[in-house]
């Protein structure tokens, strides 16, 4: 996880206390670099910071979780959205990775630890793909 631990967190939500509640534990698992906003334009409005991973809220005023993630995804392809939702809908769920979410959780009782457990899964992801880069332009270069 420590190859995540530098990068820029948008936690985006409009309940204040959930915004607080998911900073605090990426504060305690060693993030320190997030930004909280209640709402998709706000979000929207602060892509130049170029976050790296996106904690978003589904239901939310204004524009919904799916639009929100379809426009970062527009602006950064390599941006890791979590979609983060009270909606237990599987359809909702299979969209949101459709429109290229790399997670899907329903909110609960465990959504923290989920969370913190697609971190884990999207850090090993990232140092798989960073290796196979690696190897891969070390067969593309000639031997010097």
């Amino acid at each position: 996880m420590d190859s995540l631990l530098n990068s820029t967190v948008f936690i985006v939500d409009d309940d204040p206390f959930t915004c607080s509640l998911y900073q605090k534990h990426l504060h305690n698992l060693g993030f320190s670099d997030t930004h909280l906003f209640h709402s998709g334009v706000d979000c929207l409005n602060n892509l130049h910071l170029n976050p790296a991973i996106v904690l978003l809220d589904h239901d939310m005023s204004q524009l919904t979780g799916f639009e929100v993630l379809k426009k970062i995804k527009r602006y950064d392809p390599d941006a890791s959205v979590i979609m983060v939702s009270g909606q237990e809908d599987m359809a909702t769920a299979l969209d949101a990775l459709k429109y290229g979410a790399f997670d899907y959780i329903i909110k609960g009782d465990t959504e923290v630890q989920r969370i913190e457990h697609t971190l884990y899964r999207l850090a090993r992801l990232r140092e798989m793909m960073s290796r196979r880069s690696k190897s891969l332009l070390g067969k593309l270069m000639p031997n010097g």
